[in-house]
Order: C-alpha cells, then structure tokens, then sequence
C-alpha cells in the first residue's frame, strides 16, 4: 500500500481556523468591556479596568449593540431577565 500525500476528497483543512471571522477586533473588544461591566456589578472593579473603559469608550467600533450582545453570551437567561425587569431611566 501507498501513501497518498494528497488531500482526502480534496479538504486541505479539517481543522476549523483559530480565530474565526466573526472573532473581529471590534467584538474583541466589546467582550472586554461586557466583562468589565460584570465586574463592575460585582464591585471587583479595579484601575486598569477603568482605564481600559475610558479607552473602550471612546472607539467607534464598540457599539451599546455589541456590548448587550456580549453580555448577553456572559450570562445568558438571567441577564436577559434582569434587563427586561430593569425600569427605563
């Protein structure tokens, strides 16, 4: 029997990339906001986190949307329960 070097029913992968396509910098940074805002209701806040918050805060590519959307993948059910029982400022 033979090796074949070639690729089986022609995948040149099987493994999935390391940093997929929807991992962008701007969610990146999105989740590093979401958990510093868990942390902050946690009251483990620190200084470098409020430093990175400035810093996260003044990037247009991190949106409210994009930080809901992380918070959301954090906590999932019982954020969405405090959220929706949460009064309107």
């Amino acid at each position: 029997m033979r090796f074949d070097p070639s690729p089986v029913c022609g995948y040149k992968n099987f493994m999935p990339n390391s940093s997929p396509e929807r991992l962008d910098r701007c969610w990146r940074k999105a989740r590093i906001a979401a958990r510093i805002l868990l942390r902050e209701e946690q009251g483990r806040l620190t200084e470098r986190d409020v430093r990175i918050g400035h810093m996260l805060a003044k990037d247009e590519g991190v949106t409210t949307r994009l930080i809901d959307q992380a918070l959301y993948a954090f906590s999932g059910k019982p954020y969405r329960v405090a959220i929706s029982s949460r009064k309107a400022a």
